[in-house]
């Protein structure tokens, strides 16, 4: 749970739906708002790279590779598992012989699919020139490689193509334009884009630049692939920068122009057809039967050819699939259509499906995951914690592993001066360390919290105004998975002392000064320096100054099961129940018919509007309305856990699987 659980309107002029109980209004008009901006998380770093050996898929991410099995387990790859890098360059099949060729920055391997090994290439001085595995410096952002035919490998490069025997000699080639695209044909032929043009290079090693002469108006190749009923299709702009596809085989070409003009950004064989995707969709290309004319429909495509009144010789057919967001590459299993994307793993398309029919995808961040806190230093460098193993930062585009490794990082706290703080502990610890964290450094501020049974945990970390670190704390019986609540740590990070509280009928405990907080409390949240408000799952409690008060089903309450709480700088209190949200007044608890689903956290933002995590997705509720969010307008699931605010106004929400972030 968020620190956006505490008080987040603490303007001196706090709008009325925050002061008021939600379905009160003073009759004013609520301004338009603009519309919101949704990304939904579920992998650590986009899919660079796709490819399938055997009955595998890879996918390469900003670290490391996964391999993935047909029954959908995952196997990380990395530098620890004995690839030679972990930045995944290249990656080229092999089908004949059942490899996946990966090159990465530390050098290149081959993956044979069945014996599940991997084969390093011994070290060579022409690939450390390269910057593949001696020379960081010099490594290129990407690379294209192909397998040869006789079991070697093909490497285009900034610098040239290179060749590699399958015993790992390297050799250099007369090639040395910069190559942006490897084919290597059925007929053995090599077929070479680079940024000046198509080079084909035939089996005896003769090669032949294939330009305007030869009816290639391709210039600048970006994709060369097998085209449907022979032959070789080529993609790229010309010299005019227009997008320009070249079909043919030898030296015999002719190019087109795609109508409607779309940009193709990747292609890949599916059975007999050719798989395209565009910034509109998605297309299947198939050799066009003899005799068989279509007219240009709305959503068809066709290549027009460019002179020589050449007859069109593929069907373009666009396909009803709708594209997951963020898609940036394809790859094929079988019939399959594989689909990476930024953000969401790959997704897996039967051709006629509309919608995705799974996906392949890690969630590490979420694997155990049983909390969420998130603090920003900037709107693109910002913290977070799921309660699983290791924090993260999120860099706007990517998210990295930060924080101790190895341990389980349990909440993320910012002081009232701003200072963060960290809650971790090793796997099987029993005991939590606090952690001051500047930079990328975490020292400890001679601090730890304990519990009774095992695998302690944090369902909420919390500065009060005065200063003091409010913990609330659970704990695990053995192997029980359900954690148990566990009371309150009441911190002084200046002095490093620490009280526990929960509410006890032992004299001793009463007299030291222990609070009477119900040992059931999950969440808390400050109004003003006297007066403190938790949530507990025996009612809503008050602390002011020495007294508590507890609301429980008997006391207007409709369940005193709760999970969360906030408190409006005008004194409104809001809760999270199994029976929908409670506001409380000062005088009396109400339940807006509105709210009356279960919800499972809150927030409430600076704007006023409250923010809810529920079992069919975000709900936000301004004091007159409710607007939803869930699948359909861009969540990965409807089961929302957690939801908090963070320094930018932006909310992130928490499911089984998936993260969000909503810019409002």
């Amino acid at each position: 749970m968020g620190q956006a659980k505490l008080l987040v309107c603490a303007a001196a002029v706090v709008a009325f739906a925050a002061c008021h109980p939600p379905g009160v209004t003073d009759g004013s008009t609520t301004p338009a708002r603009p519309k919101m901006r949704m990304r939904a998380f579920t992998e650590t770093s986009p899919v660079r790279l796709i490819a399938t050996a055997g009955s595998y898929v890879f996918a390469a991410k900003t670290h490391g590779l996964e391999r993935w099995s047909p029954d959908g387990e995952v196997l990380p790859l990395s530098a620890a598992h004995g690839l030679p890098g972990d930045r995944v360059l290249g990656l080229a099949t092999d089908a004949s012989r059942g490899w996946l060729w990966i090159v990465t920055e530390g050098g290149v391997a081959a993956y044979e699919t069945a014996s599940e090994t991997l084969r390093e290439l011994p070290p060579s001085p022409i690939v450390a020139e390269l910057g593949i595995g001696g020379n960081p410096a010099a490594t290129p952002s990407k690379v294209v490689v192909a397998a040869a035919s006789d079991g070697g490998l093909w490497l285009g490069h900034p610098r040239g193509l290179y060749y590699a025997t399958p015993s790992g000699t390297w050799n250099p080639t007369p090639i040395t334009d910069p190559i942006t695209a490897l084919l290597l044909g059925a007929d053995g032929w090599l077929w070479i884009g680079t940024d000046r043009g198509l080079i084909g290079r035939r089996p005896d090693g003769k090669s032949f630049t294939l330009g305007p002469e030869q009816g290639n108006e391709v210039v600048t190749t970006r994709l060369i692939a097998p085209a449907p009923g022979g032959g070789v299709l080529v993609v790229g702009e010309d010299a005019g920068g227009r997008q320009r596809v070249a079909i043919g085989a030898g030296t015999a070409w002719t190019s087109y122009k795609v109508s409607p003009n779309v940009r193709w950004s990747d292609v890949t064989v599916v059975g007999d057809h050719l798989a395209v995707i565009t910034d509109t969709g998605l297309y299947l290309v198939s050799a066009r039967k003899p005799g068989l004319h279509r007219p240009l429909s709305r959503d068809g495509s066709r290549l027009m050819p460019l002179a020589g009144g050449a007859p069109e010789p593929l069907r373009i057919d666009r396909l009803d699939a709708r594209l997951p967001p963020g898609a940036t590459g394809l790859g094929a299993r079988g019939q399959e259509l594989l689909i990476a994307t930024r953000e969401l793993g790959v997704a897996r398309y039967a051709l006629d499906a509309i919608r995705p029919v799974g996906w392949l995808r890690r969630a590490e961040m979420l694997a155990t995951a049983n909390t969420l806190t998130v603090h920003c230093v900037t709107k693109e460098d910002c913290w977070l914690a799921t309660g699983a193993p290791r924090a993260w930062r999120w860099r706007g585009d990517a998210f990295e592993p930060a924080g101790p490794e190895d341990d389980v990082v349990l909440a993320l706290v910012r002081s009232t001066d701003g200072v963060l703080y960290g809650l971790h502990r090793k796997p099987n610890a029993r005991a939590i360390d606090v952690a001051r964290i500047d930079g990328e450094t975490w020292t400890s501020i001679g601090v730890t919290l304990t519990t009774p049974g095992v695998r302690p945990e944090v369902s909420f970390a919390r500065f009060a105004p005065s200063g003091e670190l409010w913990v609330g704390l659970r704990y695990h019986e053995r192997d029980d998975p359900q954690a148990q609540p566990w009371g309150v740590a009441i911190i002084d990070v200046e002095l490093g002392a620490v009280a526990y509280h929960h509410a006890t009928d032992d004299a001793r405990e009463v007299k030291r000064g222990v609070l009477p907080v119900p040992v059931t409390v999950v969440d808390a949240a400050f109004l003003g320096n006297d007066e403190v408000w938790m949530a507990s799952l025996e009612g809503a409690v008050r602390l002011k100054g020495d007294a508590v008060t507890v609301w429980n089903e008997g006391m207007q309450l409709e369940s005193e099961l709760l999970s969360a709480v906030a408190v409006s700088a005008g004194g409104l209190v809001f809760v999270a129940t199994p029976s929908g949200v409670g506001t409380y007044d000062g005088e009396r608890w109400r339940f807006p018919p509105e709210l009356g689903w279960t919800v499972n956290d809150l927030a409430l933002a600076r704007d006023s509007r409250l923010w809810l995590a529920t079992e069919r997705g975000i709900a936000i509720f301004d004091g007159r309305k409710v607007r939803r969010m869930d699948v359909r307008r861009g969540l990965v699931e409807n089961l929302i856990l957690d939801i908090t605010i963070d320094e930018f106004g932006r909310v992130w929400a928490r499911g089984p699987s998936s993260l969000a972030l909503i810019t409002p």
